[in-house]
């Protein structure tokens, strides 16, 4: 590997750094160090605890190298370097070195093209600090609210990916005006889209891009309807994947066919075959529940108000900011949950059942905008896990009793020893001393079939079991002495 000396220095140092700069020498006879190790690597001889160090050292060899390509690329590009050899853009001729689609490497000079305008993140990035991914997010953040670059860069280290992405939306809502607002809420409306496609397997696929809004409507009624189809297959003793019965969801929602209505879950086997005999287009099933329920929350200064201030949010969660001025129009149309300063007092809210009042399931959406177990940002489809009392003990659905998980860490909760302890803001996941193997989960044509002396009995001994529970009454908390988990501000 040959590289060039830059012209009056000893390397590639940038002007007003201290110091001598590192000569392409070096860097050429350190890459090959990397590959000689690569070379002659053998996973097997290591430990898990040594990988995982590996691992971390060849992320943060990968994000250095990763900035050194993008500063070089930018350099090239300006330097008009690339048309010497005939290619019709910078993008394309990266994308030839790379090996890489040309829409990656347009990204990649992207991001050099604005760490000029963006010391704090050229500084996190040349240091190995922020991947190309994360330095991008903030830079486009910054590029709309300068004011908030130095936060972001320092929020990105700890921040999982989602909840980077999360902050820099609100940056970028705080930071626009009530035009710019307005402006960025249309251009997504024109450039909507949905887009279908056959994969190299034969499956249909499809992608959309909505406003956040509408994206919410959509999710929300996805969401009702795939839990439906979810407590139809736990009946059955069927278990999938959460994502097969979003499928099964969205299919029925678009087509009309096998859609379930509020309490169809049971003798849904009916509901099937009459959806199989009826012609396509035809609605089956039994009527929809009612109309899907988007959660907003909003301070209520910034509602009155129309605009935002700092530290003020207009946002759907899980989705994310919307204008204010179409919030006020969500009000209108009455399908939001609103969460403001103002309103019931959730802490009072207590119920026996696992049913959960609606005031209760707005505070605990609110409380927990996704997964709670640390490093898990899982934002769709969570489950309301019964986490210091379980339901079967008799722990009732109080909003302290109560906290919001993924479907991987509820199971690993409930079916492997998985611990959680500690409140909002100090959760702690603690794993058992003898993690349990994972069950193997019923494939659906080999479950028990309902009706079977065996399911009878099974669903017998489920429930002698809870009601042997409820009348032992509740254990004691795991963590006796936590505070109230929820509070209205005035």
């Amino acid at each position: 590997m040959t590289l060039a000396t830059a012209k009056g220095t000893a390397g590639g140092g940038r002007s007003g750094t201290t110091g001598a700069p590192a000569a392409p020498k070096a860097l050429a006879a350190a890459i090959e160090v990397i590959a000689s190790f690569v070379a002659g690597f053998e996973p097997a001889r290591y430990s898990g605890a040594d990988a995982g160090s590996l691992v971390e050292a060849f992320a943060r060899a990968e994000r250095l190298c990763a900035a050194g390509k993008t500063l070089a690329a930018t350099r090239v590009v300006d330097s008009h370097t690339h048309e010497h050899a005939g290619h019709r853009s910078g993008a394309e001729w990266l994308a030839s070195v790379t090996g890489e689609p040309v829409g990656r490497a347009v990204d990649v000079l992207k991001l050099g093209e604005s760490l000029e305008h963006h010391p704090g993140v050229d500084e996190a990035f040349r240091s190995g600090r922020l991947s190309p991914t994360r330095a991008a997010l903030v830079a486009r953040a910054a590029s709309v609210n300068p004011g908030r670059e130095e936060d972001l860069v320092d929020g990105a280290r700890g921040d999982t990916f989602r909840q980077l992405r999360d902050r820099c939306l609100r940056a970028k809502a705080e930071g626009r005006s009530d035009r710019d607002a307005r402006a960025a809420y249309a251009a997504i409306q024109r450039g909507r889209r949905c887009r279908t496609w056959t994969d190299e397997d034969g499956a249909f696929c499809l992608d959309a891009r909505l406003c956040p809004d509408t994206g919410a409507a959509l999710a929300s009624a996805l969401a009702d309807q795939s839990n439906r189809h979810f407590e139809r297959a736990r009946t059955a003793e069927v278990h999938e994947a959460n994502e097969a019965y979003a499928a099964d969801a969205l299919v029925a929602l678009v087509t009309g066919q096998g859609l379930l209505g509020p309490g169809t879950t049971r003798g849904s086997d009916q509901t099937d075959q009459t959806s199989s005999a009826q012609p396509a287009g035809h609605r089956t099933g039994r009527a929809p529940g009612p109309k899907a329920t988007v959660h907003l929350r909003v301070d209520l200064d910034a509602l009155r108000r129309g605009s935002l201030d700092h530290g003020e949010v207009c946002e759907i969660p899980g989705v994310g900011p919307v204008p204010v001025e179409r919030a006020r129009d969500l009000l209108g149309d009455a399908l939001c949950d609103l969460v403001i300063t103002n309103g019931v007092d959730v802490t009072t809210v207590c119920h026996l059942g696992r049913s959960i009042p609606a005031a209760l399931n707005t505070a605990l959406i609110e409380r927990d905008r996704c997964c709670v177990v640390p490093g898990c940002d899982v934002a769709l489809g969570l489950e309301r896990d019964h986490w210091a009392i379980s339901f079967a003990q008799g722990g009732p659905a109080s909003l302290e009793n109560l906290a919001r998980l993924c479907s991987h860490h509820h199971y690993e909760r409930t079916h492997r020893g998985f611990q959680l302890h500690g409140g909002p803001g100090r959760w702690r996941w603690e794993p058992p001393a003898t993690p349990k193997a994972p069950a193997r989960r019923k494939h659906p044509d080999k479950r028990t079939p309902k009706g079977t002396t065996t399911a009878r009995k099974t669903t017998a001994r489920k429930a002698t079991a809870r009601k042997a529970a409820r009348k032992a009454g509740p254990t004691q908390r795991t963590d006796p002495d936590d505070p109230t988990l929820f509070t209205t501000r005035e």
